[in-house]
């Protein structure tokens, strides 16, 4: 692609012209050429629009809506300059500049080495607005974007900096001719943090917090797009008809692996003391007790049928499953609410004061989805997601999804140890990226998997996972068990 030039003297603009005559130059505007092919002009114009707005005129403050996404919308920007009345130019095709009369030197920050921005505060009133509809683009963002963004800010920065934006406002609202919108700014705040009666807020985010329910918007986004995802998918039914011994068996395998998985690893035989004989292993306590107390919550049918109605079932659901899992590990709050916010590798999960919140918020997403598999892989990633818990969550979520599958007398699926980067991977993909056809596949297939193993005959069973090498490791195992994995191979749509 070529370049954009501008002139800085009489004399250049005597060569480029003499350039433009000969061909090797395009004339865009006065004062600003190209060597750029036709085809090519229009995005060089947009992608240099911050050189070409300082060009025309170099005293302008990106503000509105701009100051907030820093580059042309629908190839529009926004910026306040030294005139009296609201100009608009077009710069090629492509890129228009509203021009908008107002003060340049209050609350500004520079944000390229050839453009200023509205800071904070000034952005804030200034999406406050009222909007008048352009047939391009609206150039506030409106008073629910604005409610969102104080949250954002009390979220990262704490109550000092509203109540330090509140002050700035009042304080160059007159300068800036804003004193409506900065009234509008000092309710907002005031409502927010409680200071004042709440009135007038529109926002699902500010209003929760409002009501000491504060979420994690960027999850809620994230789960709506995995809901949005699974309605698209048409899963078999794998029923289940209940057997004691084939029950116990299973929930046998579901607890060893739902373990191994997260680091409690045991030999199988070393399990099978502890759950079948209570015979907890020598100098591993709380190791053995983890073993047992998760293969007594998901063996329970009673328990395992039960799934919440309200987003208030939900909170004491997992309250009172973590308790038991966790009991004989009270360095970890068995049934406590994490008090610090926790993190696998680069991710982040939910803070602690916005739990309850996002769970409530993500439960008619939940509701929205067909029992059976859809809820079950739904509600694995929200508690993997939230991670509520100081520990133990990764048990915890595959529990809740399991639970899904017993309610509809659906069968339940194991992750075995062999297949477990497969399922880490689908969470990564799945959290990262917001691609879920993976984990989807992965549970999926493991659904089929588990239903085509004869449960009711412990030696069968064993025998059949050990020659699918389902309890190695991935890189000792892998190639064997996918062969017998493809075989329950689930056609998903992308995504």
């Amino acid at each position: 692609m070529g370049q954009l030039y501008f002139i800085s003297s009489d004399a250049e603009s005597k060569a480029y012209s003499k350039k433009v005559g000969t061909g090797k130059l395009k004339r865009i505007r006065a004062g600003i050429y190209t060597d750029a092919a036709y085809a090519e002009i229009d995005q060089l114009v947009l992608s240099n629009w911050a050189k070409v707005v300082h060009f025309l005129y170099p005293e302008a403050v990106a503000t509105h809506i701009t100051a907030e996404k820093l580059m042309p919308v629908n190839g529009v920007v926004y910026v306040t300059v030294s005139l009296k009345v609201r100009k608009t130019i077009k710069v090629a095709d492509s890129l228009v500049i509203h021009l908008l009369p107002g003060d340049v030197d209050v609350l500004t920050e520079q944000f390229l080495p050839e453009l200023s921005r509205s800071e904070m505060t000034r952005l804030l009133l200034e999406n406050l607005q009222i909007a008048h509809k352009d047939k391009e683009l609206v150039k506030s963002l409106g008073k629910v974007w604005v409610e969102e963004k104080l949250c954002s800010i009390l979220d990262r920065h704490g109550e000092a900096e509203l109540n330090s934006i509140r002050d700035k406002a009042s304080a160059h609202a007159e300068v800036l001719g804003m004193e409506r919108e900065a009234k509008i700014l000092d309710g907002l705040v005031g409502s927010i943090l409680a200071t004042r009666p709440v009135r007038n807020l529109e926002s699902v985010r500010a209003i929760a917090q409002v009501n000491k329910t504060p979420f994690d918007p960027h999850r809620i986004t994230l789960l709506e797009g995995l809901a949005a995802y699974l309605k698209q998918c048409n899963f078999d039914n794998r029923p289940y008809a209940y057997n004691a011994a084939g029950w116990r068996n299973l929930s046998f395998y579901e607890s060893y692996f739902s373990n191994y998985i997260e680091g409690t690893e045991f030999e199988i035989d070393e399990a099978e003391r502890i759950v079948f004989e209570k015979a907890p292993i020598d100098n591993r306590h709380q190791d053995s007790h983890d073993v047992l107390s998760v293969f007594n919550v998901v063996s329970d049918y009673t328990d395992m049928s039960t799934v919440p109605e309200n987003p208030d079932e939900l909170f004491n659901l997992l309250i009172n499953r973590h308790a038991i899992i966790m009991h004989e590990r009270p360095e970890k709050g068995p049934g406590v609410i994490k008090k610090v916010a926790n993190k696998a590798g680069d991710s982040v999960f939910v803070q602690p004061e916005h739990v309850e919140g996002t769970l409530s918020q993500a439960f008619p997403l939940y509701q929205s989805l067909p029992q059976g598999l859809a809820r079950a892989i739904f509600i694995q990633f929200l508690v993997a997601e939230v991670h509520p818990f100081d520990d133990g969550n990764g048990r915890l979520s595959r529990i809740m999804m399991n639970a899904e599958l017993v309610v509809c007398e659906s069968h339940k699926l194991i992750v075995p140890t062999v297949h477990r980067e497969s399922y880490l991977n689908g969470l990564r993909q799945a959290t990262r990226m917001g691609k879920f056809r993976t984990l989807t596949k992965v549970f999926a297939d493991l659904h089929a998997y588990t239903a085509s193993i004869e449960w009711n005959d412990y030696g069968e069973a064993k025998a059949t996972l050990k020659a699918h090498m389902a309890d190695q490791l991935p890189d000792q195992g892998v190639a064997r068990f996918n062969r017998e994995i493809v075989k329950h191979k689930n056609i998903l749509p992308a995504g």
